[in-house]
């Protein structure tokens, strides 16, 4: 035999020595590896997890901004209503109120012209009901003819017209 060639002694010592490294690299390279590549696996399934329930908070918090925002819209849409028709009432109050008061104005004018007539009305009478004494007066204590009592008549115009 050759010291090249292989022995059966030798093929097993190789045999062994891989199957010996195999048993090594198994306890303390595979298991440590898949060790760490199980604890990766966790992890990376932790942080899916952790995404995915943060993106449905996100979407959770969203919708509720969207339904508060809706809801703050709706709400100034109704305040603007009636913020409006409160004005429109008060705008109908003035008016009203203003419709009042020009009515009342003006029937207290009236009055104040009807009173004013009257004593204007009473005033004249009055007068006339002087001149007619006076005019009566002045007849009695004459006898006139046709002529002198038109040109009495003128003269007591002509004092009634000095009288004013």
């Amino acid at each position: 035999m050759s010291s090249t060639s292989l022995t059966l002694g030798n093929m097993i010592a190789g045999v062994l020595q891989w199957v010996i490294l195999l048993i090594l690299m198994r306890l303390y390279v595979y298991k440590p590896l898949l060790a760490a590549m199980q604890k990766r696996r966790e992890n990376i399934g932790k942080q899916i997890h952790d995404a995915d329930a943060l993106r449905e908070e996100a979407e959770k918090f969203a919708s509720e901004r969207e339904s508060l925002l809706k809801q703050a819209r709706e709400d100034a849409k109704t305040l603007i209503a009636q913020a409006r028709r409160e004005g429109e009432e008060e705008a109908k109050k003035i008016v009203e109120a203003a419709q009042r008061e020009a009515s009342y104005r003006q029937r207290t004018a009236l009055e104040e012209i009807q009173r004013e007539r009257d004593n204007a009305l009473q005033t004249i009478r009055s007068e006339v009901a002087g001149l007619v004494m006076h005019a009566t007066g002045k007849l009695l204590e004459r006898n006139l003819d046709a002529k002198d009592q038109e040109r009495y008549l003128d003269e007591v115009l002509q004092d009634a017209g000095q009288l004013q």
